[in-house]
């Protein structure tokens, strides 16, 4: 895979909520903190695991931000490049990373909506 080698000190911010989305990530050294709208820690990216694809693949600004949890290290893969190798990759390939997505997304609504009727 090519691509930009990009380095980010603790605390760097990757990409906020509803930033575009032209890139994904390849982590290759550390941890990134993956946060809701909110602010709330939802997850964490480790070595050799890709983050913002997503919002690339479904065609949406970034539902979550991320952020530096330790000094890292990613391969940045550009948009154009993802999007080549996911219309390159056999069909059942794609139907199986959309649906993947849909779900991801639609839990996420109801983990939302969930957690604002506990507030009411």
């Amino acid at each position: 895979m090519t691509g930009e080698i990009i380095n980010w000190p603790i605390g760097t911010v990757v990409y906020n909520f509803g930033d575009t989305s032209d890139f994904a990530y390849l982590l290759k050294t550390g941890i990134v903190e993956i946060k809701s709208k909110n602010g709330t820690r939802v997850g964490f990216i480790n070595k050799d695991e890709v983050f913002g694809d997503q919002s690339i693949i479904l065609g949406t600004k970034r539902t979550v931000s991320a952020v530096a949890f330790k000094d890292s290290t990613a391969i940045q893969i550009p948009k154009r490049h993802l999007i080549k190798e996911y219309t390159h990759s056999p069909s059942l390939i794609q139907a199986i990373l959309r649906s993947t997505y849909i779900r991801l997304t639609n839990l996420d609504s109801t983990l939302k909506e969930d957690l604002e009727n506990l507030d009411k």
